[in-house]
């Protein structure tokens, strides 16, 4: 009986039974070892401080570079009601800057009101003139006493169209003696030389 059961053993724990438990327990062994080895790593690397410093580092670093670029690739945009509302604020915002109609542009220059059918000298049959008139000043300080004085000074200008016919003032060179004889009137009221420049625009002759 005992004899059997021993032949019944040595048949089931034969070569090829041996070699798989053999394997088996390599198998477990280099698993276990493995295990104990990265055991042994993760707790020296969170012992050294330095190394947790570093992990903490490259998370941090890790989750802002996702973060940003989540925003600036899946943020949404600012809805059509909000672009709008935005467009008119900002479209407010230029027209305040810009300058008003009655906000003067060039300080040293004066526009005079216009001069409608001025008499000329009697010479043909075209004895009337409109025209505008604009003054360059040689300091803009002077305008204040410009327009005090408009008046006289609207007056000399009549007063030199009325001593000139159309035939002279058609001409180039009758509009340039114009413009003298005007500057040379203009600054004779004023303490000091205030006219630097004439401009006539809408020269029309009837």
């Amino acid at each position: 009986m005992t004899e059997d059961i021993l032949d019944k053993m040595n048949d089931d724990f034969n070569d090829e039974s041996m070699k798989d438990i053999l394997d088996d327990s390599s198998g477990e062994i280099e698993d276990i070892k493995k295990e104990s080895l990265f055991k042994k790593l993760v707790k020296k690397v969170f012992r050294s401080k330095k190394a947790v410093i570093i992990i903490a580092i490259s998370c941090f670093l890790l989750i802002s570079l996702v973060t940003g670029a989540w925003f600036f690739f899946f943020k949404p945009g600012p809805r059509k009601g909000e672009e709008v509302k935005n467009k008119i604020t900002a479209n407010k915002d230029i027209k305040k800057k810009l300058p008003g109609k009655e906000e003067i542009i060039f300080k040293d220059i004066v526009e005079l009101e216009p001069f409608e059918r001025i008499k000329l000298k009697t010479s043909s049959t075209m004895g009337l003139i409109s025209m505008d008139l604009s003054l360059e000043l040689t300091d803009h300080r002077y305008r204040k006493q410009v327009y005090t004085m408009e008046d006289r000074i609207r007056k000399i200008i009549t007063g030199q169209l009325g001593e000139m016919t159309w035939l002279v003032l058609r001409n180039p060179e009758g509009k340039i003696l114009l413009k003298y004889n005007l500057l040379k009137r203009i600054n004779s009221i004023f303490p000091k030389p205030t006219v630097r420049n004439i401009y006539f625009t809408n020269f029309i002759m009837q």
